[in-house]
């Protein structure tokens, strides 16, 4: 018997090398020529919001040497979850893509009894655009001063204080939710139809708390119609270096916010990678880097990858929140 013939690691790395050409051919086929025709680009939440800033931000720049031009479309309601539902539904070619959030794919599963798509599994990540800064606002002319005062007057009319948000499920939702319960106080929710209304609502006196993204608040406050008096997250804002934390008066208090792009579940590798490249050149720009400073918004630069990890971990934590709070769904 003949012995075998070893073979060298370089000639094992030829014959592996060789064998997976006829694949990367079909992955980057699978990309060739794309855009061929106009983009559909789907926020979930009404014209005004954040995630409607952010679609309109991207959608102007988006791969320009294709001359194709990205339609944003609002189909706001249910927390986002019409929108969702549209993108779910559509081929996964790359033509329909939406720009959602935490509410609408980490938050979702546990609000709704039957939802037309699962919020994680019946989609592909695409890029994280940012985090963004939540605070909470009240009218200048309110009668709390900081959120102690807030927390005292509520205890001292319960049900009384009235608090706006983009939907039930949405972020400013459940922001207050969290934080009403963990100060033992009871507020009456006011739900609308995105994060752009609900502002109004506090504007226009129909609600008298609102936690959001400062995107939407920081004009009004610096017009002097509203006061912020804490944000969510663990450590106080870069832009927002005054405004303490909920953690400051309630120890322990966390609530992180995110958009970012997603696309219907299949979307070959290949047009997910254009994707996420041009939209990574975008948010790195000087001008977008200013433009999300003055929001309070950050670009975090994740993978598309890490950004269905994060996806995965958020509905976990956030599906605990919510059986925690006792939010029953619907």
């Amino acid at each position: 018997m003949m012995a075998a013939c070893p073979i060298s690691r370089r000639a094992v790395l030829a014959l592996a090398a060789s064998a997976a050409l006829p694949a990367m051919r079909l992955h980057a086929a699978s990309a060739a020529g794309y855009p061929q025709r106009p983009i559909r680009m789907i926020s979930s939440f009404a014209a005004g919001g954040t995630t409607d800033i952010l679609a309109r931000l991207v959608a102007r720049q988006l791969l320009p040497a294709a001359g194709q031009p990205v339609v944003v479309e609002n189909l706001p309601g249910a927390g986002g979850t019409i929108g969702a539902a549209a993108v779910a539904r559509a081929p996964a070619d790359g033509y329909t893509l939406e720009v959602g959030g935490v509410s609408t794919h980490a938050m979702a599963g546990a609000l709704y009894k039957q939802l037309p798509f699962d919020p994680v599994e019946s989609f592909e990540p695409v890029s994280m655009l940012v985090y963004a800064t939540t605070a909470i606002a009240v009218p200048a002319s309110a009668p709390f001063k900081d959120l102690p005062s807030l927390i005292a007057y509520a205890k001292a009319h319960p049900g009384k204080v009235a608090y706006s948000s983009g939907g039930i499920g949405s972020i400013n939702h459940l922001a207050i939710a969290s934080l009403a319960s963990t100060a033992g106080i009871d507020m009456l929710h006011v739900p609308y139809k995105g994060g752009g209304p609900a502002v109004t609502a506090l504007l226009q006196g129909e609600a008298q708390v609102f936690a959001g993204g400062t995107s939407l608040l920081l004009p009004h406050v610096r017009a002097g119609k509203f006061r912020l008096l804490a944000v969510t997250e663990e450590k106080r804002a870069r832009i927002l270096p005054d405004v303490p934390t909920v953690a400051e008066t309630l120890p322990g208090f966390k609530v992180v916010n995110w958009y970012g792009v997603l696309a219907p579940r299949g979307l070959p590798e290949a047009i997910r990678d254009v994707l996420w490249r041009d939209i990574d050149r975008i948010m790195r720009q000087p001008e977008v880097q200013q433009q999300l400073d003055s929001m309070g918004l950050e670009y975090p630069g994740l993978t598309a990858n890490q950004f269905k990890a994060a996806l995965k971990d958020d509905q976990a934590r956030w599906s605990k929140t919510i059986r925690d709070l006792g939010i029953l769904p619907e």
